[in-house]
């Protein structure tokens, strides 16, 4: 029997190992009964669709395989967009994830969090700390935003798309609205997937904690004790499958080795990365750790992460947890 919420991956080939091993982890950290987790893979080949289906039944994870036809030809990017049509009718909530993530810390009062219909929850996307701001990559985020046509009063509100906490009535007018839009800009933006979808969906976001969000570069900004991270969000690259890069160390890394160790047959499906562009990323990786602190931890970069923080109303029950505004 279905619960009314589920925990949901959208993604393809070369994205499917590291998003079982987030939905292994998501699997670990919600309470049984809660939420079922469901992985949707477009357009892998029959052989790899048996072996992933194996281990994820194993892990007590659904494992539906799709055809891009199904959903106008979109990509694993932008599939998310089509969730309130792909997802089983028992489903009233659902919590999106993006695979290139790892949980670290109990999902449940996400889970358990009412979104009012119509709504969703999503952090706001590291940009808009860095914007506005006297410095170059400030100017050009604000060009970016009204490029976008988001008003200067508005820009703030812009959000990441890595992790979506979704009321399920409501969701398939904000996807089709911006699946709309992609299709009539086209691949213009610089994130097209995530940019209509604040075009179509920003007025009824509502803004949650970091916590459920951390871009991982954070780390060097000095605020995570501050924000307890539960998902960490791999943004750019490399990614921690690559191997032990900073800002992350082995313990990032040894998720997918340990799923590989469990399911010999999941290694030909590990992303690689040759050994030149490892230790290319390995020397960037020092010189961005010093750069990220001083650009994020010691100016109003990290002071405006800990406003956002502070203005969202948590309660004693739900630690790291909190919304700006309240189901009715």
């Amino acid at each position: 029997m279905r619960t009314s919420s589920c925990i949901c991956y959208t993604t393809d080939p070369g994205y499917l190992l590291p998003t079982l091993v987030s939905a292994v982890q998501a699997r670990r950290h919600s309470a049984a009964g809660t939420a079922d987790v469901l992985i949707y893979c477009l357009d892998a080949p029959a052989a790899m669709n048996r072996i992933f289906a194996h281990v994820c039944e194993a892990e007590a994870i659904e494992f539906v395989p799709l055809d891009s036809k199904t959903i106008d030809g979109a990509n694993a990017m932008l599939a998310r967009l089509f969730l309130g049509r792909l997802l089983p009718a028992d489903y009233e909530q659902f919590l999106y994830i993006d695979g290139d993530t790892q949980i670290t810390g109990a999902l449940d009062p996400l889970l358990n969090y009412p979104v009012p219909r119509g709504q969703f929850l999503a952090t706001s996307d590291p940009m808009t700390f860095a914007a506005p701001g006297p410095d170059r990559h400030g100017r050009e985020i604000t060009a970016y935003f009204s490029s976008l046509g988001i008003p200067p009063q508005e820009q703030h509100l812009y959000f990441n798309t890595g992790v979506l906490r979704v009321n399920r009535d409501g969701w398939d007018e904000i996807g089709m609205e911006a699946w709309r839009l992609f299709k009539s800009q086209g691949a213009r933006s610089r994130f097209p997937d995530q940019d209509v979808l604040n075009i179509a969906g920003m007025a009824r976001r509502i803004p949650m904690s970091l916590c459920w969000n951390f871009p991982i570069f954070m780390l060097n900004a000095g605020v995570t004790d501050r924000i307890a991270p539960r998902i960490r969000h791999f943004m750019g690259s490399p990614k921690p499958w690559h191997g032990s890069f900073l800002p992350w160390d082995a313990a990032a890394h040894s998720p997918y080795l340990d799923i590989i160790a469990k399911y010999p047959e999941l290694a030909p499906y590990l992303p690689l990365m040759s050994n030149a562009k490892k230790f290319r990323y390995v020397f960037q990786q020092h010189f961005k750790r010093g750069l990220e602190t001083l650009t994020w931890a010691w100016n109003e970069r990290r002071d405006r992460i800990l406003s956002y923080e502070n203005s969202l109303n948590g309660t004693a029950d739900w630690p790291g947890f909190g919304v700006t505004a309240q189901p009715a």
